[in-house]
């Protein structure tokens, strides 16, 4: 079972890191707000919201970080990083509202085929590539989705992006 896990984790990191492109991207506008006199404000959705006080308070919170309690306390310098283990209908309608308000924004979850014609419109999207559980039991039930997994490594990955495109330090 422990190598199915790590054959599996290997296989959804190299997923996520076929989307540099996306991810360079996605670092590009959340850098934005740094450089700016914008704030980094963070949305988070199911499990994910556990992780929030990491996000905001860890030692590898993002720079000018703050949490989001309403979409009405977002200027036009500031970013969102919505993250969220599912694109659900809480989501979408997030999403759907930060769009109307002509928020600029960054989501991070799993594709949801159901909602392919939306999810492909949003502009900054990173797909954690964990949809489902993913190693078989006895019983051929599957357990473990590596979500979480995948997010704090799309974070690290967004992290280490963002502080070498703020701080001047590697521009020497």
């Amino acid at each position: 079972m422990d190598k199915i896990l790590q054959t599996q984790l290997v296989n959804i990191y190299n997923h996520i890191d076929a989307q540099s492109e996306e991810i360079e991207m996605a670092a590009r506008l959340l850098s934005q707000a740094v450089h700016s006199e914008g704030g980094i404000y963070i949305k988070t959705f199911h499990d994910i919201a556990g992780m929030e006080n990491y996000l905001l308070e860890g030692t590898l919170s993002l720079p000018k970080v703050k949490r989001l309690d309403a979409i009405s306390e977002v200027g036009s310098p500031d970013r969102v990083l919505v993250s969220a283990d599912m694109f659900d209908e809480e989501v979408k309608a997030f999403v759907e509202a930060l769009e109307t308000a002509d928020i600029e924004f960054v989501l991070v979850s799993n594709f949801n085929k159901h909602e392919s014609e939306k999810m492909d419109r949003i502009h900054h999207y990173i797909d954690l590539s964990s949809p489902r559980p993913l190693i078989p039991t006895p019983n051929f039930d599957k357990i473990v989705n590596p979500y979480m997994s995948a997010f704090l490594y799309l974070y690290n990955h967004l992290y280490v992006l963002i502080d070498e495109m703020t701080n001047e330090d590697y521009w020497m």
